[in-house]
């Protein structure tokens, strides 16, 4: 029951591995069809924007450039009626004075010639009349021909406003026209795109989803092969395992089974504490690689030691007086054959041991 358990529970979580894997699937598909139609429509945005731009600049421009024509004329006019009142000031102020100067030379005449004063002054109005229409002509000659040059500086100027006000409409028909085709061209061009590159990513949706079905078949074929290799694994074990239980209960039968393992328990014991012991001895020398060349050193300096000792007791059993010898800067004689083995190992341990030594 224990092993079905598993095995369903095993089955429930492959089918929502691969739920989880086709869901992914179809999100980053999608995703991936918003980001690129966002991608083709920011420069169809920005040529339109562009094109709007440039059309509000032409406007701009044939509206100032109107502003500018419509007060020219009115400039120019204004300009003629100030030249027409200063001109019309000017001669009123020289017919006046040169009445004034008429008037003063009738009085001195009438003055200083007192029998030629009506002569004279006949004559001065003569000379007055005859000034006076001569610059009532000039000053309607004048006005005359300041009306003309107005007139023809506004039919000069009318013309010139007509004439641009007509290019502009020409140019900005012409501007029309281009951008028009310039934006059903790109338009036309966007949409050939756009159809494009829908069939590329439509075909690569299509392979895409093909090879999640192929992916999500195989993975649905492996894992059943693995549920299948899985059952064979745990009913082997299961059989593996009534196998050893079988020969557990032959080995220790239930109604003697305590006092078995207890026996052989003591048995074991002293073997399994020199186990233990020589298991730490050699994962402290795999580890600790000097510990056992200090053990090594340790007993071979034992051994020497030992063996020099015994040798020294043989040695003086057997050896007369002559070969001892008065041990230098101590109170003792030595054996000469062991200071002359090695006295510089004497010397040594006189230096770590100055007990005896003479003052």
């Amino acid at each position: 029951m224990v092993m079905e358990e598993i095995m369903s529970f095993v089955m429930e979580k492959l089918k929502e591995a691969i739920l989880i894997l086709m869901n992914f699937g179809g999100q980053v598909l999608q995703k991936m069809m918003n980001f690129i139609g966002q991608l083709l429509m920011k420069p169809v945005n920005l040529v339109g924007q562009g094109l709007l731009f440039l059309k509000n600049f032409g406007w701009q421009i044939l509206l100032s450039l109107l502003k500018v024509f419509n007060q020219v004329p009115l400039a120019l006019k204004n300009f003629g009626w100030q030249v027409l009142l200063s001109l019309q000031n000017v001669f009123g102020q020289m017919s006046l004075a040169l009445r004034n100067f008429g008037w003063q030379v009738l009085l001195s005449l009438q003055n200083v010639f007192g029998q030629v004063s009506l002569a004279l002054k006949n004559f001065g109005w003569q000379v007055l009349l005859l000034l006076q229409k001569v610059l009532g002509q000039v000053t309607l000659t004048l006005r005359n021909f300041g009306w003309q040059v107005l007139l023809s500086l506004q039919n000069v100027f009318g013309q010139v406003s007509l004439a641009l006000k007509n290019f502009g409409w020409q140019v900005l028909l012409l501007l029309q026209k281009v951008l028009g085709q310039v934006t059903l061209t790109l338009r036309n061009f966007g949409w050939q795109v756009l159809l494009s590159l829908q069939n590329i990513f439509g075909q690569v949706s299509l392979a895409f989803r093909r090879f999640g079905w192929q992916v999500l078949l195989a993975l649905e074929n492996f894992g059943g092969q693995a549920l299948v290799a899985l059952d064979n694994f745990t009913w082997q074990v299961k059989s593996l395992y009534v196998q050893l239980m079988n020969w557990f209960n032959e080995l220790f039968p239930p109604e003697t089974r305590i006092e078995k393992i207890n026996y052989w328990f003591h048995v074991a014991l002293p073997y399994i504490i020199i186990a233990v012991f020589l298991g730490i001895f050699i994962y402290c020398c795999y580890y600790h690689g000097g510990l056992l060349l200090n053990i090594m050193y340790d007993l071979k300096t034992t051994f020497v030691g030992l063996f020099n000792n015994v040798k020294h007791l043989f040695t003086c059993c057997w050896r007369s007086s002559k070969d001892m010898m008065k041990a230098p800067g101590r109170n003792i004689r030595i054996p000469r054959a062991s200071f002359e083995i090695n006295p510089r190992l004497y010397f040594l341990n006189l230096r770590a041991n100055p007990g005896d030594m003479l003052v």
